[in-house]
């Protein structure tokens, strides 16, 4: 049997009288020695004091340690060379934000001059250095009895821990809630294993597996992630041209209905009710459960879709959106499962993917879930436990991963008492809900929301509008918005079809918002004239002659707005026709007769 390495201990042969009391160095990000000890000093053989501020590069040959050391990697039991002499070190780095600020090298003994059983990382990193990219790839080196003698950040944050808690460790303590490594396996029949699938902390990644060979002996292994998820190779298969056969097979399908094009940052609005929303998405997103978006017609329920999407580990495959109430009810089961040649009259040849298949492994969108008919939601309901579809036309059934996110304006619980909406597919919906809120209960959300439209239209329009007038404005915000941020979208693009200037008018906006808004237009500037005035007046005169003159102003607006009658008027102000004489005759106006 090949003997072990012991990197982090001394090497076989080697007796405790070898070893010398360990000496510490604190480095900088640069590798400059800030502190040392006595210790330290005497084995690279100066005195502290004249190594302060002096880069370890030029003190000691780090080889490619350095690079390392500056790459926040942790490692154990490697050498350096200190005037012919060779010195075991450990190496723990500091990071602060996910920057390497400096690290601890701890020196822990003269090597003898004979050391062929000691593997080096140098000569390790001098042959497999075209593999290696330590600032990306997920690094793991372990010696021949599975002790890990080098590891790097990126590979110990896919376990959720540190370097410095895996260093030492053998292979299997060091991977929580993981399979066991197959490093041990590859050293035991010296053969690489090339892009494998494996299970790290809950994750699927695809790592590749090497023998560390010396003098025609396995002394260690080699790990490296190439992908810190599997669905990573998804993305990357999705930018190459499909194909022949499988685009046959696809059929008509198009980027559109395959691709998420929006994220939790395309979700515009600052209320407490928006933010604490993108909270929880951001939250539920992280998980596979399945999720129900509730929300009124055009209150942007597909854009949360995308985002959950967007946010999840599954955001690398494709995301599918199915509209329930827009395909009619006889196609709707080949469009969800698909179907095999010559299911029906007029069958593609070669069959059809349906839309569960497409997002496999990512993420469907079923819009206006409430209008699927019940026959379909018990085949759906079977899709959802079983994981698993037959086309229509039969054939062998089909296993597909999919996370449903469903979205309805309709309330399902009233359905389901109806019997119009299966009560188990309901609760296999509502895993996770979602209730996102109407524009009239976040009209604070109006403005940016108003803002965004403007950017984009003048980007598609080639115009430099700049917002709204503040009688625009006015109407925009009084508004109820029955059709929500889908109908405020509308109302943006059919002003930008009208505006000449830098500003939105109410003339540019649609007739109903105009029209419907005019008296309260009116009314808004007069209450700002009659406050303007009543600030003016303030200071100037009694209270009792402000009081007078403020009535009078009255009396003549009554009588102007009901063009003489006084009758009119007087029901107007709310007093009868002979107090309103008396006011006439008081501020010396000829009551005259009704019209």
């Amino acid at each position: 049997m090949d003997q072990a390495i012991d990197i982090a201990g001394p090497a076989a042969g080697n007796s405790v009288d070898d070893w010398a009391p360990s000496g510490i160095l604190h480095l900088d990000a640069q590798l400059c020695v800030v502190s040392l000890d006595e210790a330290a000093g005497a084995m690279l053989g100066a005195a502290p004091h004249t190594l302060l501020g002096r880069r370890l590069d030029e003190i000691a040959d780090l080889a490619d340690l350095g690079a390392l050391m500056k790459s926040g990697t942790v490692f154990n039991g490697q050498p350096i060379a200190v005037k012919g002499r060779r010195i075991l070190c450990d190496y723990l780095p500091t990071v602060e934000s996910d920057q390497v600020v400096g690290g601890v090298l701890s020196l822990q003994r003269v090597l003898p001059e004979v050391h062929d059983s000691q593997v080096d990382l140098k000569e390790l990193l001098q042959s497999a250095g075209a593999y290696l990219d330590l600032n990306y790839d997920g690094i793991v080196i372990c010696d021949r009895a599975g002790i890990i003698v080098m590891v790097n950040q990126a590979f110990a944050e896919l376990l959720d821990t540190t370097p410095h808690a895996m260093i030492g460790r053998h292979l299997d303590e060091a991977y929580p809630n993981s399979q066991p490594s197959r490093l041990p396996g590859v050293m035991e029949t010296a053969s690489p294993q090339i892009g494998i699938t494996h299970y790290l902390n809950g994750k699927q990644v695809y790592a590749s597996l090497y023998p560390i060979q010396k003098d025609g002996k396995v002394v260690g292994g080699i790990g490296k992630i190439l992908f810190k998820d599997i669905r990573e190779i998804t993305l990357i298969a999705n930018r190459l041209q499909a194909a022949p056969e499988t685009r046959a097979l696809a059929g008509s399908v198009t980027r559109k209905e395959t691709s998420s094009r929006y994220d939790v940052n395309s979700i515009v609005g600052q209320s407490k009710k928006i933010l604490d929303l993108k909270e929880s998405l951001l939250r539920v997103a992280a998980k596979n459960s399945n999720v129900l978006l509730l929300g009124d017609s055009g209150t942007g329920k597909e854009l949360f879709a995308h985002a959950i999407h967007a946010a999840s580990n599954r955001r690398y495959a494709q995301f599918v959106k199915v509209n329930c109430a827009a395909i009619p009810e006889h196609l709707l089961e080949s469009e969800l499962f698909g179907y095999s040649e010559g299911a029906f009259t007029g069958a593609r040849k070669g069959g059809q993917l349906g839309k569960f298949e497409q997002a496999h492994l990512g993420t469907i969108f079923l819009d206006e879930i409430g209008d699927m008919p019940l026959y379909m939601q018990a085949k759906m309901l079977r899709v959802l436990q079983e994981r698993e579809l037959t086309p229509l036309g039969g054939g062998a059934p089909k296993m597909v991963d999919v996370r449903v996110v469903a979205a309805t304006n309709c309330n399902l619980e009233h359905l389901v008492r109806e019997g119009k909406f299966r009560q188990d597919l309901y609760y296999r919906l509502k895993v996770v809900t979602l209730s996102i809120p109407s524009l009239r209960e976040r009209k604070e959300d109006i403005r940016p929301l108003t803002m965004n439209f403007i950017q984009q239209f003048n980007e598609e329009f080639g115009l430099e509008v700049q917002g709204l007038s503040l009688e625009a404005r006015e109407i925009i915000m009084r508004y109820d918005w029955p059709g929500n941020v889908r109908e405020l979208r509308n109302v943006i693009e059919s002003a930008f079809n009208l505006v000449t200037g830098p500003l939105i008018l109410r003339d540019h906006l649609p007739e109903q918002l105009s029209r419907m808004h005019t008296d309260s237009g009116i009314e808004a500037s007069a209450a700002q004239d009659i406050g303007g005035y009543i600030r003016q007046r303030l200071g100037s005169a009694p209270l009792s002659e402000i009081v007078d003159e403020f009535e009078k102003l009255l009396v003549e607006a009554a009588i102007e707005a009901s063009h003489g009658n006084k009758l009119h008027a007087a029901d107007l102000l709310g007093i009868s026709r002979q107090w309103l004489y008396k006011k006439l005759h008081k501020y010396g106006a000829d009551p005259g007769e009704d019209h």
